[in-house]
């Protein structure tokens, strides 16, 4: 039985339609974890808990496949998509060779306007994820920073390359943030590619930002293996 949470907290609002209402609530429900890795997803029991019909609920899922969060296995139906040690890295390391580019693209077209806007979102990262829910709140801010930075390279469909990833893997990055020290360690990698922005040195912004998103790689595999290994104690 799929978890009341996902249905009680979904409201159906005026604006969107009811496909991207229920994909929406389906895709934060995956990536916090309410519903896990190899969940399955009875389109009956979605369309009867969100008082549809089947039809947006299969179009819903149907956008969740594409995003890589949500598989149609044979003899189960819709099931949601984990990924192993060895996809975590993969991913991370496509993901780092984009926004090492990204973020040397970003830094040679810089404006003043695209920095302020960096310094922004720095300092809501540091501000944000010092707060009472900031481990809720890590993935968001941390991609409102990166994102900060790469829109200023003016390669819309980099970004959208990019956005998938993180889509992908927001559930296993987040995972280093858990680790004792490290938003402090996190703050102050950010603190560094800032000031690389503003020096407008754009091979030291790529390669920090390559070290930092394979830094944090290399942690939320630690932290994925010790999840696993508790769940078998359990």
């Amino acid at each position: 039985m799929l978890p009341a949470s996902l249905f009680n907290k979904t409201e159906f609002a005026g604006h969107g339609t009811a496909s991207e209402t229920i994909c929406a609530a389906l895709r934060k429900a995956i990536l916090n974890d309410t519903l896990e890795a190899g969940r399955a997803l009875p389109q009956s029991e979605l369309a009867n808990g969100f008082g549809v019909s089947i039809i947006p609920v299969r179009e819903a899922l149907k956008h969740l496949e594409a995003e890589g969060l949500v598989a149609f296995l044979p003899n189960r139906g819709a099931t949601v998509v984990g990924m192993n040690e060895a996809d975590i890295l993969e991913y991370s390391h496509i993901r780092a060779l984009l926004e090492e580019q990204a973020a040397g693209d970003a830094v040679r077209n810089m404006t003043r306007v695209d920095l302020a806007r960096i310094e922004d979102a720095y300092d809501a990262f540091v501000e944000g994820v010092s707060g009472p829910d900031g481990t809720v709140k890590s993935g968001a801010l941390n991609r409102a920073f990166h994102n900060a930075i790469y829109a200023a390279a003016g390669k819309p469909r980099l970004l959208e390359m990019i956005d998938d990833l993180h889509n992908k893997l927001d559930r296993y990055i987040r995972g280093h943030l858990l680790i004792e020290g490290r938003k402090s360690t996190t703050d102050e990698e950010h603190l560094a590619i800032l000031e690389a922005c503003r020096a407008r040195d754009a091979d030291l912004a790529a390669r920090l930002t390559r070290i930092h998103i394979l830094d944090a790689a290399d942690i939320s595999v630690k932290v994925f293996r010790n999840k696993k290994s508790q769940a078998k104690i359990r």
